[in-house]
């Protein structure tokens, strides 16, 4: 009786080893904390905005050029990167001619258009002459039409082509102005476009009259 007894035993002991998962349980995997997670996302946010602007050309008006002689032609001045138009830099010394939609600006972010000359903002953080709106202004700013976003505000004026937007959701919008927000803030004071008050008041009417049309569409693929 006492040998039975002894061999359940070791058979018991056998069948223990050879299944250790029966015998230990694998200590469930730690919670990922909500700081952790919310930092993920909003990296992930950043990401997403930045593949938006690039894709966009946003830097292509918001981005000063200066000639480099080395190369010989234009570069980006990507220590200025997207803040606008230099301040005291020069406006287009043209005219546009017979049949030109504008004439761009030495720096690439001023133009002259028949109705006078615009300059690109300065999309970086710095509080005082940067962005200075917060996610939901430019998110109204980029479906209205409006400047930062204020229901009084004056029109985007072109070339600004803030109507491509509309056809981008309210994420994709919030995550470009996450990267901007990520960006090293530049000082740098744009000046006011020379614009006539009933040319930006008749742009304003058909800024609104875009914002209110349905959202383009992609067509289908042919097949």
């Amino acid at each position: 009786m006492r040998s039975s007894f002894v061999l359940a035993s070791l058979t018991l002991a056998l069948v223990a080893a050879c299944n250790p998962s029966k015998s230990k349980e694998t200590p469930p995997a730690a919670k990922e904390s909500p700081e952790v997670a919310a930092e993920a996302a909003r990296v992930e946010r950043v990401k997403h905005g930045e593949a938006l602007v690039r894709i966009g050309g946003c830097s292509d008006c918001h981005t000063p050029m200066a000639f480099d002689p080395k190369l010989g032609m234009p570069v980006p001045q990507m220590d200025r990167f997207l803040s606008g138009h230099p301040e005291g830099a020069p406006d287009p010394s043209a005219a546009p001619g017979k049949g030109d939609q504008a004439v761009i600006g030495p720096t690439f972010t001023s133009f002259r258009l028949p109705f006078g000359v615009v300059y690109a903002q300065n999309l970086t953080p710095d509080p005082q002459t940067g962005l200075r709106m917060d996610g939901d202004a430019f998110v109204r700013a980029m479906r209205s039409g409006k400047h930062r976003g204020a229901a009084d505000g004056r029109a985007i004026l072109p070339p600004m082509p803030w109507m491509n937007m509309q056809s981008a959701t309210d994420e994709d919008l919030r995550a470009m102005h996450a990267y901007l927000q990520s960006l090293a803030p530049v000082k740098n004071a744009v000046p006011e476009p020379k614009v006539p008050a009933q040319v930006i008041e008749e742009l304003g009417k058909l800024n609104a009259q875009l914002a209110a049309g349905p959202a383009p569409k992609p067509s289908a693929p042919k097949l």
